[in-house]
């Protein structure tokens, strides 16, 4: 964006997770991470027996490598394929940290 351009409308990650549409998995280890609800959907109905838990850690885990890795350079979204969730991006947030979704969800 340029300073000529005009925000005609902006939606907070506090509306998005009023609305339901972001989520904080893990508010106290992670306050600045959050994921979209199609993220909590494929990792609460993980199939192979693994919790939520279990299933989402390692995902927000490499999400946070991935971001670290990528932060100098500003290079986002970062996409990870091949996980629980199938492919998601990792994005910077406005509140200093991370919001993991799908492709779908941007």
């Amino acid at each position: 964006m340029s300073d000529d351009d005009n925000v005609i409308h902006s939606y907070t990650s506090d509306e998005a997770i009023e609305d339901g549409v972001l989520c904080h998995p893990y508010p106290d280890q992670w306050p600045w991470l959050l994921i979209t609800s199609s993220i909590h959907e494929a990792c609460d109905s993980v199939a192979d027996g693994r919790t939520y838990d279990q299933a989402l850690r390692p995902l927000l885990v490499d999400c946070i490598l991935i971001a670290r890795e990528r932060a100098a350079s500003g290079d986002f979204p970062a996409e990870l394929t091949g996980t629980v969730a199938g492919t998601v991006w990792v994005c910077p947030n406005e509140r200093g940290g991370i919001t993991v979704m799908k492709p779908e969800d941007y």
